[in-house]
């Protein structure tokens, strides 16, 4: 019964690890020039630089709220599973 519940324990503690990097990622790509980088690399290697530009900005804007959107949902709903089960307690 105890090696169930730890086991139970430690993917929860693995889920909140992911989404803790998942809302770190989010801010390292906000706050440090990645997409601008991204942008001038991307268009250099394409033919047309305006739609290139475009791609490249709609990927990692993509990329960055999906990371935010991911690690924002797994806490709220490990916390809101948590809260539920002390409670049914």
């Amino acid at each position: 019964m105890t090696s169930n519940r730890n086991k139970i324990n430690l993917k929860i503690v693995r889920l909140y690890i992911i989404s803790l990097l998942c809302i770190i990622c989010y801010f390292l790509m906000e706050n440090y020039n990645v997409i601008y980088e991204l942008v001038q690399q991307w268009s250099t290697f394409r033919y047309n630089q305006y739609t290139s530009k475009f791609v490249a900005i709609l990927f990692t804007g993509l990329l960055k709220y999906g990371l935010l959107t991911v690690g924002i949902c797994i806490f709220s709903m490990l916390s809101f599973m948590l809260i539920k089960e002390k409670l049914n307690k």
